[in-house]
């Protein structure tokens, strides 16, 4: 683990003296806020909707984007292969490039989550407008549902970090390793985006948490599947 956090921090140093991962996917997902929130704002209910999709869908573009520059930086003057030769474990260089992109995906998504709660004026204490709900069932407290949304973000963040850094060290040496890396991960994801779409859009709409409380826990248990696959599978395929 000593080994994986070293690793992770390297990365970070990188990250810090350059920002070009932060810096391109940042103000991708901020542009992207706004010309949703202009095209797309109509209602309380729609917004609801398109906050939760915009969300996700500028999340999952800005993290194709943050993996394939990471993994590119180690093909650089044979970085890989200096990692590759090093008496280390090839699960600990796993575990530390998915550490680093998880941390560089959360930054990216402070100021998009906060730009979208605030231009599609979403409330996690006022109900809208639109929102049906049940007199007689308890209202669930802002931060139950506040709560539950910081949850689907980080789990869908961690599943996210841990298939995009397997199959980024998969397509690494491939010409178009972009274009590759986004086709195969759409299907491997999806599962993941439409259990973050739909229950971010019923945080958003403050339906009682019990209702999409298991999405956080299917999240949960696709990260913890891909970890284990990553860890698994990662010295096989940067070693052919």
């Amino acid at each position: 683990m000593l080994v994986a956090w070293e690793i992770c921090k390297k990365d970070v140093r990188i990250e810090r003296r350059t920002g070009e991962i932060v810096a391109t996917a940042g103000v991708f997902s901020i542009v992207i806020g706004f010309l949703a929130s202009m095209a797309f704002h109509v209602d309380d209910r729609t917004n609801a909707a398109t906050a939760a999709g915009t969300i996700w869908i500028t999340i999952f573009f800005a993290a194709v984007l943050s993996f394939g520059r990471v993994w590119q930086r180690e093909r650089d003057e044979s970085a890989l292969t200096g990692l590759l030769v090093a008496p280390i474990p090839r699960a600990s260089i796993f575990v530390g490039k998915a550490l680093a992109t998880f941390g560089m995906i959360m930054v990216i998504e402070i100021p998009l989550v906060a730009l979208c709660l605030f231009l599609f004026q979403i409330d996690f204490a006022t109900p809208s407008s639109t929102t049906v709900l049940d007199p007689s069932v308890p209202r669930d407290p802002a931060s139950a549902h506040l709560g539950c949304f910081l949850g689907l973000l980080a789990m869908g963040t961690a599943a996210l970090s841990f298939v995009g850094t397997l199959f980024g060290a998969m397509t690494v040496r491939t010409r178009a390793r972009d274009l590759v890396l986004a086709i195969v991960l759409f299907p491997l994801l999806s599962p993941v985006l439409v259990c973050g779409v739909v229950g971010t859009r019923k945080a958003f709409e403050l339906q009682p948490v019990e209702s999409y409380s298991g999405f956080v826990g299917l999240m949960a248990m696709s990260a913890a599947i891909a970890l284990v696959l990553g860890i698994g599978l990662f010295g096989a395929l940067v070693d052919d």
